[in-house]
């Protein structure tokens, strides 16, 4: 009786299950009446669709249809390059000489003023043109349905990046829309080698995803991986370039960003002229790069706008900043709990008193600090700007002499944590702000345990990581593991621009000099 269930079971939904491949073959009837047999289902269903039934003026008698989705189009040139063009401007001369079967063509090539349009014939492709915010023009008789892009609707207009922020450079950052993010590049990139190619990722939310590269100067072999790589990727659907990116991530494992993130058109095109790749997807103003080293996650766009002396001193205020973001609460543990014959007598006996009423040991002081100050961080992101603000300045001091009056934590805890935090936050990359956060809980763990031989060895053991971490097959940790010292002169310091001329070595490249022999 169980075999006869799931031979009849397996019989009835055989056909469920073909039915998506045998859509992808079938073809359009030629007659309007078919074609809106197809879509009744989905305009039955979703009532932002709209299906107008028109008269062509160059042909009354045969009848056309307009489909679209309400609020993707942009209703000025529905109006003006398509209904006003077919039914009161189309000339019957023009549309009746040539075949019958011919029709279609003279409607596109005579009748619609609009740059972007294509053939479908199939089942699929209609559906998904129409999904894809493409307005479809369906003409009785004909078994093609012409695909026009004329998308618009509202979107954000371009305005200041709010996270990389910047005083000499653009004030213009992405947007949601994918069409607008590339002629940013390609206002500012006016290179005829710029490529830009077109996937789309997930079945459902077929989000279009765009490759940029310069053709003469990016690595064949790392264009070739990342298209791949996206590619395969096999989703429902993606909702932000961060899907992405941990689909392309070599290292899943590591709490280290893989691929650079940006949201600022002139850094993705200064990326491009280094030879690298950049990612977009519509729906989401980042952008990925990739290859993507460590030592520019510490670059800001200042750093090129800025004269040497002056961006020298901030670069390497950043590299300070991050060592202080890794290391001050570890250190502050290993010193106090395991070595205090190391800090001056002075400074340890006015710490032994000042802690002498915490009833807390220094690791578990430091880990209340650090929640504390975690929470009222995401408390400030979460919230309204104005409001976010306000609570971060509030909890801060508030808790901060509350935790000291009330013997929770010591003076010297407060210092430690405060200038911890502000070293996180003077990193130029968000991304690399979340890894350090994680990273020093780590360093904070592993020195309550073994003391400053703990803290030694988790140096060691982050700079081991860093040096076998790749991005796209590119060493993460150069120029320093392997050692390139053609680019040391734009790393810990940066070089006068004039003497610049050449393009990283820790990139792979086909083109390596980016500007002339100048005397200097």
């Amino acid at each position: 009786m169980a075999s006869f269930l799931n031979r009849l079971w397996g019989r009835r939904k055989a056909p469920a299950d073909k039915l998506p491949n045998q859509q992808k073959s079938d073809k359009l009837g030629a007659s309007l009446d078919s074609k809106k047999k197809i879509l009744d289902p989905y305009v039955q269903k979703n009532r932002d669709i709209i299906f107008r039934e028109i008269t062509i003026k160059a042909d009354p008698r045969r009848r056309a249809a307009v489909v679209y989705l309400e609020g993707r189009v942009d209703k000025q040139v529905l109006y003006e390059d398509i209904f006003k063009s077919l039914m009161l401007e189309s000339d019957a001369v023009t549309l009746q000489q040539g075949a019958a079967n011919q029709v279609i063509d003279k409607i596109s090539n005579t009748c619609l003023t609009i740059g972007e349009i294509k053939k479908v014939n199939l089942v699929q492709d209609m559906i998904h043109s129409l999904f894809d915010g493409l307005t479809l023009v369906m003409v009785d008789g004909m078994s093609e349905v012409l695909a026009i892009n004329i998308t618009g609707g509202v979107q954000r207009a371009p305005d200041e990046p709010p996270v990389e922020k910047t005083l000499r450079g653009s004030r213009e950052g992405f947007i949601e829309d994918l069409s607008a993010n590339i002629s940013m590049i390609r206002r500012r990139l006016r290179d005829p080698n710029l490529v830009i190619e077109k996937t789309i990722v997930g079945r459902r939310t077929r989000t279009d995803v765009a490759v940029l590269y310069i053709e003469d100067i990016a690595d064949p072999e790392i264009v070739r991986n990342i298209r791949d790589k996206i590619n395969r990727i096999d989703i429902d659907g993606i909702s932000a370039i961060g899907y992405i990116e941990q689909f392309l991530s070599d290292n899943h494992y590591s709490p280290f960003p893989q691929f650079k993130s940006s949201e600022r058109p002139d850094k993705v095109v200064a990326e491009l002229l280094e030879g690298r790749v950049a990612i977009m997807a519509s729906g989401t103003p980042w952008v990925l790069i990739a290859p993507a080293l460590f030592v520019s996650f510490l670059q800001a766009s200042e750093d090129y706008y800025d004269r040497p002396m002056v961006a020298n001193f901030n670069r390497l205020s950043r590299y300070l900043g991050y060592i202080l973001a890794v290391s001050l609460p570890a250190l502050y543990i290993s010193l106090l709990s395991f070595q205090p014959e190391l800090i001056p007598y002075e400074l340890f006996v006015i710490l032994a008193q000042a802690r002498s009423q915490v009833p807390f040991p220094v690791l578990v002081e430091v880990l209340i600090q650090e929640i504390i100050i975690q929470l009222v961080v995401e408390t400030g992101l979460r919230l309204p700007a104005n409001i976010g603000q306000t609570v971060g300045v509030v909890a801060g001091i508030v808790l901060g002499q509350a935790a000291i009056s009330a013997n929770i934590a010591s003076p010297a805890i407060i210092i430690v944590i405060t200038i911890t935090t502000i070293a996180t936050f003077a990193l130029p990359n968000y991304s690399m702000v979340l890894a350090t956060r994680l990273i020093r809980i780590l360093f904070i763990l592993v020195t309550a345990v073994f003391g400053l031989f703990g803290f030694s060895l988790g140096w060691f053991i982050l700079i081991t990581h860093l040096v076998s971490l790749e991005s796209v097959g590119v060493p993460y940790f150069a120029p320093f593991g392997p050692v390139r010292f053609g680019d040391l002169q734009d790393t810990l310091f940066r070089g006068f621009i004039y003497r610049l001329k050449y393009r990283p070595q820790s990139i792979p490249v086909i083109d390596r000099q980016r500007q002339g022999q100048q005397d200097g």
